[in-house]
């Protein structure tokens, strides 16, 4: 690391204290932290669809992560691939290689690898898988899979999709730390120091996550930013979770490969039914979000204990009187992200409404620097939750689901709805091969055509995208049309190719490489 990254990871060294709600101690901390020298680790993702012989059709996503220097591999690549039969049912194999994934050969193989586990029928599964790349983006591949004392050969044919981002790279520096505390006494932990997280954009402050260990079950996190003197404490697990605090490094000596720091700091552990937040994602998505985009947040008394059994949601929001989307709903005083005011639609309680398994607040992101890492803070009649760090990014892209198999959110165009008859008995009918059916997807950012805006809050948008996504059925390639339609949602006409056959077929969109809710299914008869 150079020594303003080391600096900065400095900052971020932490003591702990005894964890004694609403109480607020004063610590200090002697500690060691030893880093790795930087890292330039490149990212290629892989999503297509086709058939797995008996087994059926099937997504197959790749991601394929590894040092790349001077346009050569310098440490082995590190291949996961999962094949998605529905949301339910995932063998997931893994690979080492040398290939270079990011400047070619665009024909070569990957054999042998190691399928260890899955979930569904496949959970706990063992076998070997080989796949065969081609320039045309065509995937085979063979192998055997055993599950449930059963083995049975896997054949993969037609997947065809997307193989996209292989410009992808996020630089870091990471290491461990080592040291006293008073008056908890010794701690160990790591560090990431995230230097950029999108295409080398030098403009972006170095920031990361510092955890600090202090046994099995209970951890600190520490939010660090390059340039910075104090960090403050973004939560923890255990006894830990929910915390808050600052810590300033007073006296910091380097050495070649390692840093010394002792400094003062404060803690405090969060006041029992105070807000705390355990998970920020995009809605049917992952982890990474992005601005103007449909957020799921879970975490523990976000929520009153009395939340009608059917949620709270903006129906009777003021605000839109005004043409405007509410950042205040019931007793949700606000949530923000990045400092910016989200926009709330939903709310539920883990304690009146079973399908909340944790209490879950959803809204709509504000519009922001789409890049670094951002904090979010639930606010819950007047008392607000540790800050929450996610990454945020360009495009978070989902679909979403109607049920837990997978099967999309989707219509006819005569808005009826679309999906097995089993889905909702009366209602739902299947696509037919040759019919352009209704998609709805998040996580597009706010990225409309040049020229186009958005007006921060405004409750209407509207607008073309600058880019198309693609969706493959079953390795079939569909048309497909887009546009933004409302606030975070996006619209997809899909024409489902005439040779699609019937039953549950994967569906796998991208947009603009970066794949949608693997395991999605659209039902055709």
């Amino acid at each position: 690391m150079d020594k303003m990254q080391f600096y900065a990871v400095s900052l971020a060294l932490l003591g702990t204290v005894a964890a004694l709600a609403q109480t607020t101690t004063n610590i200090t901390f002697d500690v060691t932290i030893t880093g790795t020298q930087d890292t330039a680790e490149n990212i290629f993702i892989i999503a297509e669809n086709g058939s797995v012989g008996a087994l059926g059709n099937a997504t197959l996503n790749i991601s394929a992560v590894g040092t790349i220097q001077n346009n050569s591999v310098t440490t082995p690549i590190q291949v996961a691939a999962g094949l998605y039969f529905n949301q339910v049912d995932t063998i997931n194999a893994s690979f080492t290689s040398s290939v270079n994934f990011f400047t070619g050969p665009r024909t070569f193989t990957l054999s042998n690898g190691t399928i260890s586990g899955g979930t569904g029928a496949y959970a706990g599964a063992t076998g070997s898988l080989t796949l065969n790349f081609t320039p045309t983006d065509l995937i085979t591949g063979s192998g055997s899979v055993t599950a449930g004392g059963k083995t049975t050969p896997l054949t993969l044919t037609n997947f065809h999709g997307s193989q996209g981002c292989p410009s992808c790279e996020r630089d870091y520096s990471n290491g461990t730390l080592s040291g006293t505390v008073s008056p908890a006494g010794k701690v160990t932990g790591t560090f990431r120091l995230d230097n950029t997280l999108n295409n080398q954009d030098s403009s972006i402050p170095s920031q990361g996550i510092v955890q600090v260990v202090l046994n099995s079950t209970d951890s600190i996190n520490l939010f660090t930013v390059s340039n910075s003197s104090t960090l403050p404490v973004v939560g923890g697990t255990g006894a830990y979770e929910g915390a808050t605090g600052l810590f300033t490094a007073t006296n910091v000596t380097q050495t070649s490969n390692s840093l010394s720091a002792q400094g003062t700091g404060t803690i405090t552990t969060p006041a029992p039914g105070a807000p705390i937040i355990t998970q920020v994602k995009t809605a049917f998505g992952s982890t990474p979000i992005a601005n103007n985009t449909w957020l799921q947040i879970n975490g523990t008394n976000l929520a009153p204990a009395n939340t009608p059994s059917t949620g709270i949601d903006w129906s009777n929001a003021p605000d839109f009187a005004s043409g405007k989307m509410p950042t205040k709903l019931g007793a949700i005083d606000s949530v923000t992200v990045d400092g910016k005011p989200a926009y709330l639609y939903f709310y539920c309680s883990a304690a009146t409404n079973s399908n909340c398994a944790t209490d879950q607040i959803n809204v709509l992101s504000p519009l922001f620097d789409p890049q670094g890492l951002v904090p979010v803070v639930v606010t819950r009649n007047g008392v607000a939750s540790a800050p929450f760090v996610v990454t945020k990014t360009g495009v978070s892209p989902a679909l979403p689901l109607f049920d837990v198999k997978g099967h999309v959110v989707a219509r006819h165009l005569d808005f009826s709805l679309m999906g097995p008859t089993t889905l909702y008995p009366g209602l739902s009918t299947p696509a037919k091969p040759g019919e352009t059916i209704i998609l709805v997807a998040y996580g597009f950012g706010a990225s409309t055509n040049p020229g186009a805006t958005l007006t921060e809050g405004s409750a209407t948008q509207s607008g073309p995208l600058p880019f198309t996504p693609r969706c493959w059925i079953s390795g079939l390639q569909a048309n497909v049309a887009a546009a933004l339609i409302s606030p975070g949602l996006f619209q997809l006409n899909v024409t489902v190719p005439t040779q699609t056959p019937s039953g549950d077929n994967p569906i796998i969109c991208v947009y603009p490489g970066f794949p949608m809710s693997p395991g999605a299914l659209i039902a055709v008869q």
